[in-house]
């Protein structure tokens, strides 16, 4: 019986990829993400995920990893498709390219409703496996999930260290980040427009736009 986990990296930041993980274990295999300290990837260090990402890949029956960047998230989002959609979309087309295929499939459920997203995943399959469990903090609770999300948070992370060699300090890219609230603000004041790693309809850069306007309508008015 193949098992398939699937969580995603990047969901909530202005800045950067949105990256899902796969990986399909033996169910016999199973008990070995426990002896090699598999579990949430936001509760293990980057250095630790790094260390845990190699073995998850040498035991694995097979892995895939796919990124959505920012500029085709923004993209997407002028289609009208939610992040919820195009986070389903792109579950479905991670499972569907992924051989082989999986028997039961275990996913971090987006939607509200836990089960929606697992039935809206499956309608897009290209093949009907025996099960698909979809649960809330699925990365907590299965550790075929911990360990998608272990493979989705190492190359997220890999991503923003290559960011930060070409633009400097982006911080996490995460909105809550000053670093990264200063990076967007800093670049769009002197540019005019942000780079393409930034998801430009997110609040935070909404409201960098908005003050700069108000700012430049405030300045043309002292000029009278």
């Amino acid at each position: 019986m193949l098992i398939a986990g699937l969580d995603e990296a990047g969901r909530g930041p202005v800045i950067g990829s949105l990256v899902i993980g796969c990986v399909i274990f033996n169910e016999k295999d199973l008990p070995i993400l426990d002896d090699i300290g598999v579990d949430d990837s936001k509760k293990i260090t980057s250095k630790r995920r790094e260390i845990l990402a190699k073995k998850i890949k040498s035991h694995a029956v097979s892995y895939d990893i796919l990124e959505i960047t920012a500029k085709d998230i923004n993209a997407l989002h002028k289609k009208g498709l939610t992040l919820n959609e195009i986070e389903e979309i792109s579950f479905a087309k991670l499972i569907n390219g992924i051989k082989p295929q999986p028997d039961i499939i275990y996913l971090d459920a987006a939607d509200v409703i836990e089960d929606r997203f697992g039935k809206t995943i499956g309608s897009m399959l290209r093949f009907k496996p025996k099960k698909i469990i979809s649960k809330h903090r699925g990365d907590a609770i299965f550790k075929i999930v911990g360990a998608a999300s272990i493979l989705a948070k190492t190359k997220r992370d890999q991503i923003i260290e290559e960011y930060k060699k070409e633009y400097g300090n982006i911080g996490s890219g995460y909105p809550s980040d000053p670093y990264t609230k200063k990076f967007l603000k800093s670049y769009y004041y002197s540019n005019q427009k942000f780079p393409p790693i930034v998801r430009t309809w997110w609040k935070t850069a909404e409201n960098i736009k908005k003050d700069y306007e108000m700012q430049k309508k405030q300045k043309k008015l002292t000029e009278f």
